[in-house]
C-alpha cells in the first residue's frame, strides 16, 4: 500500500509524526515518572493556563515562579534577540526558536509537562540575552535575524507569543497566610452584610466564610471587596483564607496538574478552584493531625485525595 502513496505525501506524513523522544513513552523513558519530576533549569516545559498552551525554556526559579523564555516550533520565526537551535541539539525534528527577548516570570502552577532538556550553553545564552548581555551563540545554533517588517510571519509569531505570555504571567497563585491590617469582619460591619452579599452575588453562608477569613476569594472578588471596603485587592486576598506557604507551593507543583484537572472536571469548577479545594482539605487534615511537627504537605494532599475517593465510592 505504501508504494501507492505519492512521495510528496509520504514526506509530509513523516514530517507530521511526533518524534519518538516526544511521545508519552519517550518522555517517560527520558525523564522517568512525571509524578516525581521536579522542574529544573534548562528544561523545556509546556506551560498552560485557560486556553493558552506554550513551550517555555526554564532559566531560573524565583520563589513560586520561573523565569522563562518562550520556544516556538512551527511556525518558528525569529528576531535579533532570539536563538535558533538546530535539530542536533533538541528532541524536535525541526529547527526551534528560543525568544530570549520575551523573558517573563510565570507561576510554577502553569507548568504542566516536561518536553525537552537543553544544554547549559544554550540556556546560559538565553539567560544572558534576557538580561541584556549579547555574545556569540553556541555551536549548533545561530542568533536570529531582525524582524523589521511588522507584517512578517516572524512579527506575527512574536506578537502571539507575547500575548500568550501575558495570560501565563497573570495566572493566579494560591493565596498564602500573611499579616495584614485588613479586618474583614469589621469592614463588613461598617457597610453591612447585605451590601457585601449584593456586591459578591454569592450565597450568605459563603460570604460569611469569606468575611471570617475561612474562604478564599478570586482576584475579581478581591477587587470588588477592595472597592467596597477601601483596601487594596492584595490585602483582601491575604485576609480571606490564605494557606501556609509550604502547602501553597506544593499545590502549585506540576506533579499535581493532571489531578487538579481531573478534579475540576468532576466538580464542574475551574482548575484554580479545584486546587484551592484540595488545599483547604489538606490544611484541615493537617490541623487536626499534626500535633506540633511540620506537616508533610505532599502526603497530606494525597491523604485528602484518597479520603475523597473513598467518600465518592460509598
Amino acid at each position: 500500500m505504501t508504494a501507492d502513496v505519492p512521495d510528496r505525501l509520504q514526506r509530509l506524513a513523516a514530517a507530521m509524526q511526533v518524534p519518538a523522544p516526544l511521545t508519552s513513552a519517550g518522555l517517560r523513558d527520558r525523564f522517568g515518572d512525571p509524578d516525581h519530576l521536579e522542574p529544573a533549569v534548562g528544561q523545556v516545559w509546556r506551560a498552560e493556563w485557560d486556553d493558552v498552551s506554550r513551550l517555555v525554556l526554564l532559566l531560573a526559579a524565583e520563589e513560586r515562579h520561573w523565569r522563562v523564555v518562550p520556544v516556538s516550533v512551527e511556525p518558528t520565526g525569529e528576531d535579533d534577540h532570539s536563538l535558533v537551535v538546530d535539530t542536533s541539539h533538541t528532541a524536535f525534528a525541526v529547527e526551534v526558536t528560543a525568544w530570549a527577548g520575551l523573558s517573563a516570570l510565570i507561576p510554577t502552577g502553569t507548568l504542566s509537562r516536561v518536553i525537552d532538556d537543553w544544554s547549559r550553553d544554550i540556556t546560559n545564552w538565553c539567560a544572558d540575552t534576557a538580561g541584556g548581555t549579547l555574545h556569540e551563540p553556541p555551536a549548533g545554533t545561530r542568533r536570529g535575524g531582525p524582524a523589521t517588517d511588522p507584517f512578517s510571519a516572524s512579527a506575527t509569531v512574536r506578537a502571539s507569543l507575547a500575548d500568550d505570555l501575558d495570560v501565563l504571567v497573570a495566572a493566579p497563585l494560591v493565596p498564602i497566610q500573611a499579616s495584614t491590617p485588613v479586618d474583614l469582619k469589621a469592614a463588613t460591619g461598617r457597610v453591612g452584610l447585605a451590601a457585601v452579599i449584593a456586591a459578591l452575588q454569592l450565597p450568605q453562608p459563603t460570604v460569611m466564610k469569606i468575611v471570617q477569613g475561612k474562604h478564599p476569594v478570586t482576584k475579581q472578588q478581591a477587587h470588588v471587596l477592595a472597592g467596597l471596603f477601601g483596601y487594596a485587592a492584595e490585602e483582601i486576598m491575604m485576609a480571606a483564607g490564605g494557606l501556609p506557604l509550604g502547602l501553597a507551593t506544593e499545590l502549585e507543583q506540576p506533579r499535581w496538574r493532571e489531578t487538579w484537572r481531573s478534579l475540576c472536571r468532576r466538580l464542574g469548577v475551574s482548575e484554580y478552584a479545584a486546587r484551592l479545594q484540595a488545599g483547604y482539605g489538606a490544611f484541615a487534615t493537617a490541623f487536626r493531625q499534626t500535633g506540633g511537627t511540620a506537616p508533610d504537605w505532599r502526603s497530606r494532599i494525597s491523604q485528602w485525595l484518597a479520603a475523597r475517593e473513598d467518600e465518592t465510592a460509598e
